[in-house]
């Protein structure tokens, strides 16, 4: 579902940008630093559980960690665009050749 490696790349980004060790977070969340690595390798997914100790402690929110765009920034219009690509077939379609999207 998520793309581990690029959840960790976003944790290495965020834990240099913070400059908190992995052993910090190894600490933080009652593990070891080799898990960390694990996490920051994108060798394991980070359990649900830790997410919301690893973002408070990075200053970060959810979306920052995930890669995701934050849709609490888009302006009501934009929610209007984003739903009917989600929820209407012809809509996304039409968006698709507009945008020259093409699914293979």
């Amino acid at each position: 579902m998520f793309d581990e490696k690029a959840i960790g790349q976003n944790l290495k980004k965020y834990l240099a940008q913070s400059r908190i060790q992995q052993k910090e977070l190894a600490v933080a969340c009652g593990k070891t630093e080799g898990t960390i690595s694990h996490w920051v390798e994108g060798r394991v997914s980070v359990p649900i559980k830790y997410i919301p100790t690893i973002c408070e402690m990075l200053g970060i929110t959810l979306y920052e960690l995930f890669g995701l765009p934050d849709t609490s920034l888009l302006s009501e219009a934009e929610r209007k665009v984003l739903n009917a690509y989600r929820t209407d077939e012809v809509f996304k379609l039409i968006s698709d050749r507009v945008l020259d999207i093409c699914e293979k």
